[in-house]
C-alpha cells in the first residue's frame, strides 16, 4: 500500500498570504504546505481522503490521473472546496466517483455544493459523484475501511483506518471507542497544528501523547501551521515520529 501526503497544512496553507515570518519565508520546500489531503493506493485503487482547495495542484505535482473513491473527514472548506476538480477525473476515466462520509458530512456537502446535485445541466460539466453516508466499517472494492470518530472541538468528525494505516486530522480528542480501533498500526498520520494548545486541534505535545499510547511503528504529523519549522521540529521529536511534507511517500503492507 502506497500512501502519499498530498498536503499537510492547516486551513490557511503555508506560506500564509501576506505573512513574512521565517517559516512562510523559508526556502525549504518542506515548509511549503498545501491544505491537508491524502492519497492511498491499494489493490490497484486510488482512494483520496478529502478534496482540498489545492487538489488540482496536488494532482499535477504527484501525477494523479485517477480517483476511484473519496473519503471525507468533515465538511470544512479546507477539506472540501476542491470538490469541483473531481469532474476532471470523471472526464478522463469515465467513472462516477463514490464519496463516503458521515451522514452529517454528506448532508453538508450536498447543501454547500447544491449546484452539483440539483439535476441541472451545466455546459462546463459538473462532478459525477455518488454520495454515500456511512456510520461504521464498510467495504470498497474488497478494501475494508473503518471510520474513526474523533472530536474537532465540540463536533464529532471522522478519521479513517485502512489496514495498518490510520489517518486522523482536525482532531482535538479521541474517544475510547476509537482508541480501541487503533491497535497494531504500522503508520499513524495525525493532526499537530502548533506547539500551543488549540480548542479544535491537537498540539505537538498532545499528538505525542496519543502516539505514545497507540504505539504505531511510525507516526507522521499533518495539518501543521506556520509555527512549525520542518527541520527544527524533526530534531525535537522522539524516534519514530516525524513531520510530514507535501509529496511524502510511505509504504506499508496491503490491508
Amino acid at each position: 500500500m502506497r500512501i502519499v501526503i498530498l498536503g499537510c497544512a492547516t486551513s490557511t496553507g503555508v506560506p500564509i498570504i501576506g505573512c513574512k515570518c521565517r517559516v512562510c519565508s523559508s526556502p525549504n520546500p518542506k515548509n511549503k504546505r498545501t491544505r491537508s489531503s491524502l492519497l492511498i493506493q491499494a489493490y490497484g485503487k486510488n482512494i483520496l481522503i478529502d478534496t482540498s482547495p489545492d487538489l488540482r495542484f496536488q494532482a499535477l505535482a504527484n501525477n494523479i490521473t485517477r480517483i476511484d473513491a473519496v473519503l471525507y473527514t468533515h465538511s470544512h472548506a479546507d477539506h472540501t472546496h476542491g470538490i469541483d476538480e473531481l469532474r476532471t477525473f470523471n472526464f478522463i476515466n469515465g467513472n462516477i466517483i463514490p464519496c463516503y462520509g458521515s451522514p452529517q458530512t454528506i448532508s453538508s456537502i450536498k447543501r454547500n455544493f447544491g449546484y452539483i446535485f440539483d439535476g441541472s445541466l451545466s455546459m462546463g460539466g459538473k462532478p459525477q459523484l455518488k454520495m454515500i453516508p456511512v456510520t461504521d466499517t464498510f467495504n470498497f472494492e474488497g478494501i475494508t475501511i473503518v471510520p474513526l470518530e474523533v472530536f474537532h472541538a465540540d463536533w464529532v468528525i471522522f478519521g479513517y483506518r485502512i489496514g495498518k494505516l490510520a489517518y486522523i486530522t482536525d482532531c482535538s480528542g479521541i474517544p475510547e471507542k476509537s482508541f480501541s480501533r487503533l491497535g497494531g498500526l504500522d503508520l499513524l498520520i495525525i493532526d499537530a497544528l502548533r506547539y500551543n494548545p488549540h480548542p479544535a486541534h491537537m498540539s505537538v505535545g498532545q499528538a505525542i501523547e496519543v502516539i505514545c499510547r497507540v504505539k504505531p511503528r511510525l507516526a507522521v504529523f499533518t495539518h501543521m501551521g506556520h509555527e512549525l519549522e520542518y527541520e527544527e521540529l524533526l530534531k525535537q521529536l522522539p524516534e519514530g515520529i516525524m513531520p510530514g511534507y507535501d509529496g511524502m511517500n510511505l509504504y506499508i503492507e496491503d490491508p
